[in-house]
């Protein structure tokens, strides 16, 4: 339940709300690249779109709900900061999470070491075999290639792409005759 109070003037929830949503039109999303909408907010919360509607209109509520400091916490502020813009002052992003070294879990061994190698990746390719598996291929550069060694591989990749096609499409016709 939305408790609204016009006669609190200490909290300034207008300003929270412009914030909120000022950020929410930064945030992007990784894999395409869209602005977060409303309703994604909404349904990564479990909260109707009303409720963000609401939130980045600046309707007071009696304090800060744990929606809205779940809100900020998505759009990346850091704890203390819903607080601070009610108050006037400035919200602070949380600090982004240090990368972990995560080994490729399943991976062999062999795979995992090639894997972690200095050397830029030039592509990748799933092929379905015959028999029904999958063969991924990763194909990678030298360390500190030259231009010249850059187009040799890409050209020994664009060569070789046709033969292992050839395997995913005789995958495919032996499913078809099966």
């Amino acid at each position: 339940m939305i408790v609204v109070h016009d006669d609190d003037m200490t909290l300034d929830w207008q300003r929270l709300g412009q914030a909120l949503k000022a950020t929410r039109s930064k945030v992007r999303d990784p894999r395409t690249g869209a602005k977060l909408t409303q309703a994604q907010a909404a349904a990564e919360l479990g909260v109707s779109r009303s409720a963000i509607q609401n939130i980045e209109r600046g309707i007071g509520f009696d304090k800060p709900t744990s929606t809205i400091r779940q809100y900020a916490h998505r759009l990346g502020w850091d704890a203390g900061s819903v607080e601070a813009v009610l108050a006037g002052g400035d919200f602070t992003l949380a600090p982004e999470p240090e990368p972990v070294d995560t080994p490729l879990v399943g991976l062999p061994v062999r795979i995992q070491h090639e894997l972690e190698q200095d050397g830029e990746i030039v592509d990748t390719a799933v092929i379905s075999l015959p028999g029904g598996g999958t063969a991924v291929v990763v194909v990678k550069n030298p360390p500190g290639p030259t231009p010249e060694q850059r187009q040799r591989n890409l050209e020994a990749w664009l060569r070789m792409q046709p033969a292992l096609r050839s395997l995913d499409a005789s995958a495919t016709e032996s499913s078809r005759d099966a």
